[in-house]
């Protein structure tokens, strides 16, 4: 399976932010704006890509390195934190999941002896604490993971097109 990265030319600046009902001041609900056919297009790439890579990863993961994608995910975060810990709500922002989704990984994570949890300085948060067995697991499934998401991202790009992806990347997730 060979992915391209391919992302639309989109000129206005992208946000996390819900869509009115209504335009503002107005009471009346907004224009719909249909997407041209370059628009339409673009979408349906991105829309492939969003959908293909995330699943293309975590099953070359689970097959090489016997981890999920959010929990290779997890477990890099916590291997760059100092003393390897952090506060599970913490982690769950850095890990881009929920709560109760990083729950259930750090208890598969505690049962493989790659995770434990502790508590917190203050005793009322629980911290997730990367052992050195998780660490050296991390360690070794590293390389596999980044030659996949090489193979399948940037050996398909030109470096232009690796300097833009990720200026439209930053754009979107400010």
């Amino acid at each position: 399976m060979k992915l391209k990265l391919q992302l639309a030319n989109v000129d206005k600046k992208l946000k996390r932010q819900l869509i009115p009902e209504t335009k503002p001041g107005t009471g009346s609900p907004p224009r719909l704006r249909w997407l041209s056919h370059r628009e339409w297009s673009a979408w349906l790439q991105l829309l492939g890509t969003i959908t293909l890579l995330p699943a293309a990863l975590d099953s070359q993961l689970q097959r090489e390195a016997g981890m999920s994608h959010f929990e290779f995910a997890v477990m890099v975060a916590l291997s760059r934190q100092p003393g390897r810990s952090l506060q599970l709500k913490d982690l769950a922002v850095v890990a881009n999941g929920s709560l109760s989704r990083l729950s259930h990984v750090i208890s598969r994570l505690e049962r493989h002896g790659w995770v434990r949890r502790t508590r917190g300085i203050k005793g009322r948060a629980t911290n997730a604490e990367l052992t050195s067995k998780g660490y050296q697991k991390v360690s070794a499934a590293g390389p596999i993971h980044f030659q996949e998401v090489r193979r399948l991202v940037f050996d398909v790009l030109t470096p232009d097109e690796a300097r833009r992806t990720r200026a439209r990347s930053t754009r979107r997730s400010s």
